[in-house]
């Protein structure tokens, strides 16, 4: 999935001991594209009314032009299209509509302003935040790729999972989110993560992706856990191989055994709730709420498993629910209670 709009930013600290006084972020290459893109402005969009679920729409110019603006700036040559024939996902919209509960439908009522499927989209899905006329942010659009969404939960999430690290003939990991390896699993979990990007920007719980300099240090939920997007303190104590976590690389460098397995045990001890979470911090906060609302709200898994031949071994297990997701799963907490009948 892809963490849009300021999934990359290249952060350098001069010294070992890095300090904030010595700290520099660049310049957020996509704060012109959000506050500017015509695919963004509310203006241009149907007017927001019913249940989310009814807000699945066929790709638009004015969207249309938003994603090709966003994959030239990231230097993709991807081209993405509408799908054609929306008549099965908006059933399954509706589907995960009926799964959720009142709390989680009645934020995503105040928040999605449109959810559109289509194809050679670049990614998973991709989230871009709804502004009014006066520039504030007010919800947000999410693309997801119909195509890449034909897999059950555990299938997906195993082989994304697999993209940080190199392949072997005797290891490989394994991610379980439900028993039954449902497709709808697969497009709940990828909808929830990007409607989580939409809650940090709208409830400014992160810096606005319009913003020309994302600083996440005056950020309560963020303190001691990221600088910036893409730079921790973690990397100057006891996890400074972080940094080398990437996912869909085309050449992983990271071998599953021993080093993946290390990374997993060096999570234990942090607020990631995930790999992918540990990779920058708007993902922090979207993979917390996915896990959040698919484990403690759902009741559903979270596990992540080495397998070495026929054997099995536990990861992490409802990370979410440990000590480690304790900041995150009481503001989520929160958040819900707030929008509960």
């Amino acid at each position: 999935m892809k963490t849009i709009p300021y999934s990359l930013s290249i952060l350098f600290c001069l010294f070992l001991s890095c300090t904030p006084k010595d700290f520099t972020i660049p310049a957020n290459p996509y704060a012109k594209w959000a506050k500017e893109s015509l695919g963004l402005k509310e203006s241009t969009l149907p007017k927001k009314t019913g249940e989310w679920s009814e807000r699945v729409f066929p790709l638009d110019k004015e969207r249309s032009r938003s994603i090709q603006e966003l994959n030239a700036i990231d230097g993709f040559e991807d081209n993405p299209s509408g799908t054609k024939d929306l008549t099965v996902w908006k059933k399954r919209i509706q589907e995960l509509q009926r799964l959720y509960p009142r709390e989680v439908n009645d934020l995503a009522n105040e928040l999605i302003y449109g959810i559109y499927f289509v194809t050679n989209l670049g990614s998973t899905g991709v989230t871009g935040i709804i502004r009014n006329k006066e520039g504030k942010p007010v919800g947000g659009i999410i693309f997801l790729d119909s195509d890449l969404l034909s897999e059950g939960g555990n299938d997906w999430a195993t082989k994304k999972e697999n993209t940080a690290f190199q392949q072997s003939e005797t290891e490989s990991i394994e991610v379980q989110l439900d028993h039954s390896n449902s497709l709808q699993t697969s497009l709940s979990f990828i909808f929830l993560h990007e409607f989580g990007h939409i809650v940090a920007i709208v409830k400014h719980y992160v810096p606005d992706y319009a913003e020309e300099i994302r600083d996440f240090r005056s950020y309560l939920h963020f303190q001691s856990l990221w600088w910036s997007e893409t730079y921790s303190p973690y990397e100057n104590t006891f996890f400074p191989e972080r940094p080398t976590i990437k996912f869909y690389q085309k050449n992983p460098k990271i071998p599953i055994f021993p080093d993946g397995k290390f990374l997993y045990k060096k999570l234990i001890n942090t607020q990631f709730v995930s790999l992918y979470a540990a990779t920058n911090a708007d993902d922090t906060f979207a993979e917390a709420f996915a896990q959040y609302i698919h484990v403690s709200v759902l009741k559903k898994e979270y596990k992540v498993f080495l397998k070495t031949n026929s054997n099995r071994e536990t990861l992490l297990s409802e990370p979410i629910l440990k000590e480690g997701g304790r900041k995150f799963r009481e503001l989520f907490q929160t958040i819900l209670v707030s929008h509960s009948p």
